[in-house]
């Protein structure tokens, strides 16, 4: 299945990003806009951190019928930790993108982005979706992931086309994130869209299974943002017929391939990131054994650390996984970086270093650990920990 990672029309959607005065640098896109052309089958997750923005608890409230006209999106301002003024900014911020489509504000989903404790400027708001309403387009998924981006380098965008169901489907998706990465249901700000015909209930389930494998099997810092939203689209404008569970189970899978490139391309452009790794954790005794160390080594700081060194320090990350809280032995390890292997039988492999060394001044390469305990596995994507994202995150918010 290929993977597109640009900016593809979706039938029944239409996306724009504009410039609403949100942000302090002038002219920069800071509110986006996804709009169906009527009334369509959604469902999404949100943040598990229990201190939740007021736009998603807005969101939540729209999803519970799963049904969504519009996803209007701000960066700038997380509209987090604001009381009851920031939930009426919400709700108010849902109501005038209601009001320019003509549809009922519980079928309009706001999300916020940015700095938590600050409500943004509602009449530069409320400005900014009329520009945003007149400027909907169907070639618009580009400039509405540009809307949404804070300490992003560049937009993520992620689509494939499937033939299901007697018809030419189109799967696509945008993304925000770069810092503030640790998710437990979604990751930041993630939405997807559909042009087929499926229900919200099918959605729901497709999501569940999706996100351990996709935004959930992700990590730049080891730390949960409030905002994290994931909403999911679809249309029916493609007019396929009912899918068959062999053509569902592919359409899911189609669903799985755009989230997972997305939340790759979230690592990847992670706050100073200079390293893509996947830390693979073999032999275990279940699923979450694995997950579980496999996370303990991805969010390490000294592991981290060591990936943007180039260092192949074999105690730093058999000591994460020994802190995982999961049982094994020791003397059973087997350890792989960039495909050499660095440890064996509870040993470090002196002379392998250097060439392990070698293998990780590329941008990318793989951490395999092998517990020995059993045949489950679990893989993590994770990033360096370098200079420059102490500097972004010392100074976020002056």
């Amino acid at each position: 299945m290929e993977v597109r990672t640009g900016a593809t029309p979706v039938r029944g959607f239409h996306f724009a990003g504009v410039s609403a005065g949100l942000k302090t640098n002038p002219g920069v896109k800071d509110l986006g806009l996804i709009v169906a052309d009527s009334e369509v089958a959604a469902a999404g997750v949100f943040t598990a951190n229990r201190v939740q923005a007021a736009p998603v608890a807005i969101a939540r409230q729209s999803l519970a019928r799963g049904r969504l006209r519009a996803i209007v999106a701000n960066s700038g301002s997380a509209n987090c930790f604001t009381g009851r003024a920031g939930l009426k900014l919400a709700r108010d911020s849902a109501a005038a993108v209601a009001r320019e489509l003509g549809c009922a504000p519980g079928a309009v989903a706001p999300c916020s982005t940015g700095v938590i404790g600050h409500l943004y400027d509602f009449d530069k708001y409320r400005r900014g979706v009329n520009e945003a309403v007149a400027a909907l387009a169907p070639d618009g998924l580009e400039g509405f992931a540009r809307a949404i981006m804070t300490t992003d380098t560049r937009p993520k965008l992620a689509s494939v086309a499937l033939r299901l169901g007697g018809a030419e489907l189109t799967i696509a998706g945008a993304a925000k994130g770069a810092g503030m990465i640790e998710p437990h249901m979604a990751t930041m700000l993630a939405f997807i869209v559909t042009d087929a015909a499926v229900p919200a209930a099918a959605l729901r389930g497709i999501l569940r299974r999706i996100l351990p494998v996709s935004f959930n099997a992700i990590t730049v810092d080891g730390d949960m943002s409030t905002n994290d939203t994931l909403i999911l689209m679809a249309s029916g404008a493609a007019g396929n017929r009912r899918l068959s569970s062999r053509e569902f189970a592919s359409f899911e899978a189609g669903v799985r391939e755009v989230a997972r490139s997305l939340a790759w391309q979230l690592v990847y452009d992670g706050e100073g990131a200079t390293k893509l790794v996947p830390i693979e954790v073999r032999g275990a005794r279940n699923e979450a054994d694995a997950f579980r160390v496999a996370r303990k080594i991805a969010n390490s700081p000294l592991v981290k650390t060591a990936f943007f060194g180039c260092d192949p320090n074999v105690g730093r990350i058999i000591a994460a996984a020994g802190a995982s809280g999961v049982a094994f032995d020791p003397e059973r390890l087997d350890l792989q970086v960039g495909g050499v292997r660095i440890a064996a039988r509870g040993a470090l492999l002196v002379d392998a270093l250097p060439e392990a060394q070698a293998r990780m001044r590329e941008r990318e390469f793989r951490v395999i650990l092998d517990l020995k305990q059993g045949r489950a596995r679990a893989v993590v994507l994770t990033s360096d920990l370098s200079f420059d994202y102490v500097k972004i995150n010392a100074e976020y918010t002056t």
